[in-house]
């Protein structure tokens, strides 16, 4: 019971906390797309790709999305200044027991550093037998959702989609095979520039009319 107020508790934080921006992460497949979780971006009436380092936001508008897998696709609107970065796919599932690590922006205006959890694939399927999803050991934070994992080879192996309220201490990940899939579905060209995984998470808000006004509230 103490675990379940302490959920509902965090629930209600976080939706008060997240009301002005709200924030995801995703990962370029190219120079031109992203991907992301559906569930991230599907009340955003606007969406940007917030280049951290550059402190700039690049509108971008959704191509396709699937609701079973939880998967957006998002195409930019506009050219970045910096050059994005994309890491290869892996195009493969993976076995029981891989190690994967988590990167992703959790709140990218009060700490613009990485977060990384590490994970362990400790099933092929979600607890309710959808096989679009691994259930790994570790915790996702918030904000973190749509975010990549990577194989110890610097491959992404799957993108954060939930903490599973099933089990203890486990996330649910969303497969690179789907990810793939999407990708075929909509002609969609992956092309990887480079193998340092650290640059290859990246930040999603709500629209660049909020991150205007939270520049405005935090600064930089």
């Amino acid at each position: 019971m103490k675990q379940l107020i302490g959920i509902i508790l965090l629930s209600f934080f976080v939706a008060f906390a997240a009301d002005d921006m709200r924030n995801g992460n995703g990962f370029f497949v190219n120079s031109d797309y992203i991907i992301t979780a559906y569930h991230v971006v599907e009340t955003f009436e606007h969406k940007c790709y917030y280049d951290i380092k550059n402190d700039t936001c690049y509108k971008t508008h959704m191509v396709d999305y699937d609701l079973e897998s939880d998967l957006a696709l998002l195409k930019l609107d506009e050219v970045p200044v910096a050059m994005p970065m994309v890491c290869s796919l892996e195009h493969n599932e993976l076995p029981n027991g891989e190690k994967l690590t988590s990167y992703g922006y959790t709140q990218p205006f009060i700490n613009p550093n990485l977060t990384v959890v590490p994970m362990r694939i400790r099933m092929q399927y979600r607890y309710d037998g959808n096989y679009s999803y691994y259930r790994t050991s570790g915790i996702i934070e918030y904000g973190m959702s749509g975010g990549p994992n990577f194989t110890r080879d610097g491959r992404i192996g799957g993108m954060n989609k939930s903490v599973s309220l099933m089990e203890e201490n486990t996330s649910n990940l969303v497969k690179s095979t789907e990810v793939v899939r999407m990708l075929r579905r909509n002609g969609v060209t992956e092309y990887p520039n480079t193998k340092n995984v650290k640059k290859c998470a990246i930040s999603i808000l709500n629209s660049v009319e909020v991150f205007k006004s939270a520049q405005l509230k935090w600064g930089k």
